[in-house]
């Protein structure tokens, strides 16, 4: 009954925007066909996310309400944003319009994996944008996606999972770094199941700072550019995390999220060439390592009010005063800045302190 209800609801949707108009069932999805499904029918193919990376696209959309259609339209695989107003939704795919038709672009959709059973599809791209759609306060597990199938594995059985695993289309770690089963893994997407992991936060803002794709770079043996690595970031944060302790930094503190970032960035390109990244075979340097950090990217990134770290930030430091109350509020500031007074007298002190050495 279930899977015939899932059934059911996959196809609805179809019948007005999705290329499989004429699909009755999930055996007859091929590789590469698109099909329309809302949020709520999609399987997470991993138990964590960077909050971060949502929040900064939350921001925007906060910013302004144009930006949520423009990320719709590309995702859908519409191109860019054509037309809009203030009666669009994104639960309604015909109250916008895109350049292309939805679809079309099948470079920009997420992917999906069908089966084991029917009615079962899990999602193994856009993790972090399609949660963006289901948090967004316009948004919700009714907001209709176009995906493109990659594999069709319905009727696998116990093979479904080692099939998963062998063609790294699951990521089976926690937001602790350890290991988890297929039946860990959430029933939906979105910050209420996905749980936070700030090393992959460190990570993902850290490329083209410490480390970048390693397909970017060439392997000085072969001459060839190194291959792409599947959860590169991912990878990345296991590594950060038996080398560095987040937890000591207050990413709702701009400053210590700085601090946490500048930190990270230096433990990365310290690290050995051939020390072996996560869970991979790889050394650092296949894994896209530099050699020494990019001052000049980071301190762009932590200065200007146009980076997506930035954004990130400025949702955090809001959504905390939203969630906090004003007295404790008023507290935590003044705490803040006693704190900061101290320190800077303990500095004064000790700098008497060398002088009257001195003399």
């Amino acid at each position: 009954m279930l899977a015939s209800l899932r059934l059911f609801l996959l196809l609805l949707p179809s019948l007005s925007f999705s290329t499989l108009a004429d699909k009755i069932s999930y055996a007859e999805l091929k590789n590469g066909d698109v099909i329309t499904v809302t949020l709520d029918q999609l399987l997470p193919t991993q138990a964590v996310m960077s909050y971060d990376k949502e929040y900064a696209l939350l921001y925007h959309y906060k910013k302004n309400e144009k930006n949520v259609f423009g990320a719709l339209c590309k995702l859908n695989g519409g191109g860019k944003l054509k037309k809009w107003d203030e009666n669009s939704s994104p639960t309604d795919l015909e109250s916008y319009t895109c350049s292309k038709k939805l679809g079309s672009q099948t470079k920009d959709l997420a992917s999906v994996v069908v089966g084991p059973e029917e009615g079962l599809l899990y999602l193994t791209t856009q993790h972090h944008l399609l949660s963006s759609f289901w948090d967004m306060p316009n948004g919700g597990t009714s907001v209709p996606i176009n995906l493109k199938v990659t594999f069709n594995l319905l009727g696998s059985g116990d093979d479904f999972w080692p099939e998963m695993s062998n063609d790294n289309e699951v990521w089976l770690f926690d937001n602790k770094g350890k290991k988890l089963s297929p039946s860990d893994l959430p029933d939906f997407i979105g910050s209420k199941q996905l749980k936070e992991d700030k090393y992959l936060s460190l990570a993902y803002f850290l490329q083209g700072i410490s480390y970048d794709l390693p397909q970017k770079k060439t392997d000085p043996n072969t001459k060839e550019p190194y291959p792409r690595v599947p959860y590169l970031a991912l990878q990345w944060s296991l590594t950060l995390r038996k080398k560095m302790n987040a937890d000591e930094y207050n990413f709702n503190n701009r400053d210590e999220f700085a601090a946490a970032l500048t930190e990270a960035a230096t433990v990365m390109v310290d690290l050995a060439s051939d020390e072996k990244i996560g869970k991979t075979e790889l050394p650092a340097t296949a894994m896209g390592k530099f050699m020494d950090v990019d001052s000049k990217a980071l301190e762009t990134m932590l200065t200007s009010k146009k980076s997506e770290w930035y954004a990130a930030t400025e949702y955090r430091i809001a959504k905390k005063k939203k969630a906090t109350p004003k007295k404790l509020l008023e507290e935590q500031e003044k705490a803040a800045k006693e704190a900061s007074a101290n320190k800077e007298d303990n500095k004064d002190k000790k700098e008497k302190e060398k002088e009257k050495e001195k003399e």
